[in-house]
């Protein structure tokens, strides 16, 4: 694999060469899952050790496997790695300790990986048998990644499709999820309307979040509409783009989050959010109270 070398530049006498082979996973929550679903390969963990729970977690891992490497470096150090690493932001909360992991990729439905052969789909073992899988079209904001990862996750849903334009599966997104992207079996699909209309006639139900559209055939406010009996699947989209036309016309029924703020006319306006000040909620916002209201029917 290539290397990458990351450096402290706070203070030239305490410049230290580190030599990465994969992606990095930073924070307690993230690296203790990764440990423990057991699909990544750790191969070294860099800790400060000022954190006690830091090094308890890289001892544990070393403990588990005796291949991992653990490396003690400066709080600096570990603030220098992660943001040389991920530039997005200029801070990130590692909590002492980053690891040293090799990539995730989703598995691929209807396309190849021929670098990664192990990577396969099959209808029968993945999705048979699931009551709910989430469908994230063009989420492209790693940190709405991560947090509707998150709910998902805390809800009980452990299969996710990603389709369009989408982010890797980053450290950044593990973090943002608190380390649920590591427990949970993330998919990618290129063709979202033949997929859904193959599930649609193995009897699925098809809902997508949105408002009101001339593309979908019956729109609901969500407290209208429950999950029933039938394996669901929830399309959600970003939010400037929004869900295209071509695989809202593959939905059962559109569902929407109704506003119940108080409006400039002293009124509580569900139907028009128009006329309110704020006219809708974060995507990973609208998700979680989505799949909370969904996977709570049909339990």
């Amino acid at each position: 694999r290539q290397k990458s070398s990351y450096y402290n530049r706070h203070n030239a006498k305490k410049d230290i060469l580190i030599e990465v082979q994969g992606d990095l996973l930073y924070g307690i929550h993230p690296v203790k899952l990764a440990i423990k679903a057991k699909r990544r390969t750790i191969h070294k963990i860099f800790y400060n050790k000022y954190s006690e729970k830091a090094v308890e977690l890289a001892e544990s891992a070393v403990a588990q496997n005796a291949a991992v490497k653990m490396q003690q470096i400066s709080r600096a150090n570990l603030d220098e790695l992660t943001r040389l690493a991920f530039r997005y932001k200029d801070h990130h909360v590692h909590q002492g300790i980053v690891a040293d992991v090799s990539k995730m990729y989703p598995i691929p439905i209807d396309y190849k990986m021929p670098q990664f052969p192990e990577l396969t789909y099959d209808y029968g073992r993945d999705l048979e048998g699931e009551k709910f899988v989430l469908l994230m079209y063009n989420i492209l904001d790693p940190m709405n990644v991560g947090a509707m990862l998150r709910s998902a996750l805390y809800f009980g849903v452990t299969k996710v499709i990603l389709a369009g334009d989408r982010q890797d599966l980053s450290g950044m997104i593990s973090k943002t999820s608190s380390g649920a992207l590591e427990m949970m079996s993330i998919f990618a699909l290129r063709n979202p309307v033949t997929f859904l209309q193959d599930l649609k006639e193995k009897n699925w139900q098809i809902l997508a979040l949105s408002t009101p559209n001339p593309s979908l055939k019956d729109t609901r406010q969500l407290n209208q509409v429950g999950s029933g009996d039938k394996p669901t699947i929830l399309v959600i989209g970003s939010e400037g783009i929004g869900i295209p036309a071509e695989v809202l016309q593959c939905a059962d029924t559109g569902i929407y989050i109704p506003s119940l703020q108080q409006c400039r006319n002293d009124t509580i306006v569900e139907n028009d959010p128009g006329e309110c000040f704020v006219d809708s909620v974060n995507v990973s916002v609208a998700t979680g109270i989505a799949i909370h209201h969904l996977v709570r029917t049909k339990s």
